[in-house]
């Protein structure tokens, strides 16, 4: 790390970490910088040989997409973000994580997963319907230490500087803000109902520059009210346009159900998300787990592709960065959960393939990180990727529904929460009968969820291939 290129690369940050909020008032300028950065960006995309032409498209597609949301969106952050966003990406995650990941790359002969989630507690004052996470509740919740170290392990074994906090509400976790300053050269992306952001709270938020919200909504204010509770809408849009104004890049977060379908697929939507500041936003897919699980509840395969239709929309119209996560198989040359490009931390400590598979082997309270990684079951799972030859079929239990149940009986894993097995019992004849709607559509539509990843979709999949056929 202290080597001259070590040195160099650090003061070239820190050169420009200095620099940014006088560049962000001059257009020109910045437009230069922002310039330099790109070709380098672009540059080490072309020349990275673990790069396919195929996958070398995509990235480009992706960096060209980012830099142009960030040289859009940078003159309005507050100083210490933007000081943040050039430290932490130019050194810590490309240069200080790289060599982590080298490392980890000879010893293991595969990527170390690209970033982490952890749900350090399930507090909430909400009770949303079909909540993902309802079952976890008083289960505890992780001391701020044992975060405080699973981030530690992270940066110096993975080389990963990219940390999600998710639950529960992490606004009302006490060990939040202690975290953010104590891993102030990590890039933290919080899921959050987002009705907390007061003033004192984007004040904070703004100072420290290394945190940035992605806050739930539905909609429209009639299907987030139906589901947040009354006013939630306003309560939310409030807080969206209190930290753009604090100077804090925020996102947005959709869970597609079959009630909110039209909704969250709007113009009017999309719109309203550029109009707030939003910088980038997430889509998920409703899972039939958590709270009073229900198949009625899940997208139809029509809506599936139509929610990527207006994704799609959403990328080619506006200024912020939008991913979805079932249908972007792509981009991400199939699945990213069982430690391929992340994994779940619980409040519990368990640790689960993905935010939406409640079953796990180990826990950080009795083993590291790295050997959970790498350990028989995450392993096994990784071996079968993709699970599906069609990248558009990317999951392990909604698109292929046989490899969960198996990976569950072979290595023993346990239910995270009572009624976790649910969606591999009870509810497996509902999800293999969408799986089935779904792949008739594609059979019978083969260009469908395709068109926006030669363009401008991201991927965080440094190589494709293996896998099994059908």
């Amino acid at each position: 790390m202290f080597n001259l290129k070590g040195i160099s690369s650090f003061l070239k940050a820190k050169g420009a970490a200095a620099l940014l909020p006088a560049l962000s008032r001059k257009p020109e300028l910045l437009d230069k910088l922002f310039g330099k950065l790109q070709n380098m960006a672009l540059d080490r995309i072309w020349n990275n040989p673990l790069n396919t032409p195929e996958v070398r498209d995509r990235k480009h597609g992706a960096a060209k997409m980012l830099f142009n949301v960030f040289r859009q969106r940078l003159p309005s952050y507050a100083p210490e973000v933007q000081r943040k966003l050039c430290v932490n990406m130019l050194y810590n995650s490309v240069y200080v994580g790289e060599e982590v990941r080298v490392k980890y790359r000879e010893q293991y002969d595969e990527e170390p997963p690209f970033f982490m989630v952890i749900s350090p507690s399930m507090r909430c004052n909400l009770r949303c319907e079909g909540c993902y996470a309802w079952k976890y509740r008083g289960q505890g919740e992780l001391t701020v230490e044992e975060v405080i170290d699973v981030v530690e392990q992270g940066k110096r074994d993975l080389g990963t500087y990219f940390v999600v906090l998710s639950g529960g509400e992490p606004t009302f976790w006490p060990g939040l803000i202690p975290l953010l300053e104590k891993h102030d050269d990590v890039f933290f992306q919080l899921y959050t109902h987002g009705m907390n952001f007061d003033d004192e709270l984007c004040r904070k938020f703004a100072k420290l520059g290394n945190a940035y919200p992605a806050i739930s909504i539905e909609g429209n204010e009639a299907a987030t009210d139906a589901r947040r509770g009354e006013g939630a809408y306003g309560r939310i849009t409030d807080s969206m346009a209190r930290l753009r104004d604090h100077g804090v890049p925020f996102g947005f977060s959709v869970t597609h159900t079959r009630k909110n379908h039209e909704a969250i697929t709007s113009d009017e939507f999309g719109d309203k998300m550029a109009e707030l500041g939003a910088t980038f936003g997430w889509v998920f897919q409703y899972i039939p787990i958590g709270k009073e699980p229900n198949l009625e509840l899940v997208p139809t395969a029509e809506q599936r592709v139509k929610r990527f239709e207006a994704v799609d929309r959403f990328r080619s119209k506006h200024p912020y960065v939008v991913f979805d996560f079932w249908n972007d198989g792509e981009a991400t040359c199939g699945c990213i959960a069982w430690g391929k490009r992340y994994f779940h931390v619980n409040a519990a400590g368990n640790v689960e393939p993905c935010v939406f598979v409640h079953f796990a082997k180990d826990n950080v309270r009795d083993k590291k990180l790295v050997d959970i990684i790498q350990g028989p079951c995450f392993k096994d799972a990784r071996s079968m990727m993709p699970f599906d030859a069609d990248y558009r079929f990317p999951c392990s239990f909604i698109d292929n529904v046989d490899v969960l149940p198996s990976l569950v009986r072979k290595h023993k894993m346990t239910p995270t929460h009572e009624g976790a097995e649910s969606i591999i019992q009870d509810l497996s004849g509902g999800v293999r009968q969408n799986a089935r709607e779904y792949k008739k559509i594609l059979d019978e539509n083969p260009d469908a969820l395709r068109p926006a990843y030669t363009r401008n979709c991201a991927s965080i999949t440094p190589s494709c291939g293996g896998g099994r056929e059908e």
